[in-house]
């Protein structure tokens, strides 16, 4: 979100394509949360019922993300590092 505040920054405001694409989005952006809710609304006892496997799930998904990209991030800057060095 920050690079693309940036980005709308810099250009001194959204493209009419931009400006155009996004006001359809918001018209219809409910549409997009109804089977989301639905299927909340449908499997709530059983959500409840898996909580600890899901927040296990979630936790362990995080923890993975966040050191997959540190792991990246540590592998380029290093290996620009070796770059620079030549």
């Amino acid at each position: 979100m920050g690079l693309l505040l940036v980005y709308l920054i810099a250009r001194r405001g959204p493209s009419e394509s931009l400006r155009t694409t996004s006001g359809t989005l918001l018209q219809n952006l409910s549409l997009m949360f109804i089977p989301a809710g639905t299927g909340v609304m449908l499997h709530g006892a059983r959500l409840f019922d898996e909580a600890g496997p899901i927040l296990v799930a979630l936790v362990a998904s995080t923890v993975l993300g966040l050191a997959a990209t540190g792991l990246t991030l540590h592998f380029l800057t290093h290996k620009r590092k070796q770059e620079a060095s030549r």
